[in-house]
């Protein structure tokens, strides 16, 4: 990993609106947030030269419809997984490889999709390891997930209140971004009266359904100097790893994540600990896999998140600050490549600039979620399948 570490930066952040019922195609949509990241890179799309993303049950386009729209004249690249959250880091990861493999200068990644206002096609036969779930009636993700949540809340008392704390924490970060669906101010109470999903999942536990796209580019560092709003450096990165996405490979049971053996890894590749980290971005399909994920990435030991939650660490002031966009439980679903571009927001020279906190003083929480001093920022997709920690540019 030291090979490549820091030798690629994103230097372009872009997005639509997020809503519930876009009256735009993906494709549309795809391209609008791909030229906004472009712009915001000080780029031409005649730049492009490599274009990454992935989906899951078909609900986005291949990368060869992006290269017509942008009308790429050369374009040396292209990859696009099925793996879809898991994949979130992962893509990113791609892009920076096929750059230091010296196959493009520039690489767009996008994710792309009507989550909300068109169904993506449904999985027809159950093969591999969905053969010993979906004809048993396990299709929606709750079901596939709750076994983990529930051996964690047995084996070290997790409650759903601690599952609320981590729901409010995100909804308070949510109110200060501009992009979020989700604004409105949610208690403890508000979240045990949610109805229940599947257990142990209540409907404020539970990740948005929504339509939009993100994008970001990602460069050659020395490219990146000059990108319009200065580089954030991908220091290191673990992508595609795991091979059982909801096994227990690699964990001694059902209460833990892939992000513990991911973790190790990660850090090791930046020499880092989780104390030089100043922003987690984690992948939050469900508030338990949060938590979970949590312990993983070493923001609390084992069994231990809980409480941390319980005392406010993860706050925007606390020192684990937490999904700082509102993640996918607030801000909107766009299977993780979201959390990437929190984390290039947060990091930048002159930190977050799209929303309430243009113009705000001395970090005002009524207004703005920039977090002080922000220097490392470290992203995960589901299950910490895949991983990425980056820096601001000097660091």
């Amino acid at each position: 990993m030291q090979a490549i570490s820091n030798r690629t930066a994103i230097t372009g952040i872009g997005w639509t609106a997020f809503t519930r019922s876009a009256d735009r195609s993906v494709l549309a949509l795809a391209t609008d947030a791909s030229l906004n990241a472009i712009d915001d890179a000080g780029l031409q799309t005649r730049d492009i030269d490599g274009i990454v993303t992935y989906f899951h049950n078909q609900d986005t386009i291949a990368p060869r419809q992006l290269v017509q729209a942008l009308g790429l004249a050369d374009c040396s690249y292209q990859m696009m997984s099925a793996l879809g959250g898991g994949w979130a880091c992962a893509a990113v990861a791609s892009a920076a490889m096929a750059i230091h493999a010296g196959l493009c200068r520039n690489v767009l990644v996008f994710r792309a999709m009507k989550g909300q206002s068109e169904k993506s096609l449904p999985a027809r036969i159950a093969a591999g390891e969905d053969q010993w779930s979906r004809p048993f009636g396990i299709s929606h993700a709750a079901a596939r997930f709750g076994p983990h949540v529930t051996a964690h809340m047995e084996r070290y008392g997790t409650t759903s209140v601690d599952f609320g704390h981590l729901a409010v924490t995100q909804r308070a970060h949510a109110r200060l971004n501009r992009k979020s669906m989700m604004t409105k101010p949610m208690t403890i109470d508000d979240h045990q009266a949610s109805p229940w999903l599947i257990y142990p999942f209540r409907l404020l536990d539970t990740c948005l359904r929504s339509d939009g796209a993100v994008a970001i580019v990602v460069s050659a560092a020395d490219r990146a100097r000059d990108s319009r709003h200065g580089p954030v450096h991908i220091r290191a990165m673990m992508g595609g790893t795991l091979t059982n996405q909801h096994g227990t490979l690699g964990t001694p049971g059902l209460w833990e994540l892939y992000a513990h053996r991911a973790g190790e890894k990660l850090y090791a590749g930046a020499e880092m600990t989780p104390d030089d980290v100043d922003l987690f971005e984690l992948y939050d399909p469900f508030t338990g896999i949060c938590l979970m994920h949590m312990e993983g990435f070493g923001m609390a030991g084992r069994g231990e998140a809980a409480a941390r939650l319980r005392a406010g660490d993860a706050g925007l002031d606390g020192p684990i600050p937490l999904n700082t966009h509102g993640g996918l439980l607030s801000e909107a679903y766009m299977h993780g490549l979201g959390h990437v571009v929190e984390a290039v927001q947060q990091l930048r020279p002159g930190g977050v600039r799209d929303d309430f906190c243009e113009g705000a003083h001395d970090h005002d929480r009524a207004h703005c979620r920039q977090i002080r001093d922000a220097r490392v920022g470290l992203v995960c997709g589901e299950c910490g399948d895949s991983s990425l920690i980056l820096t601001c540019d000097g660091f």
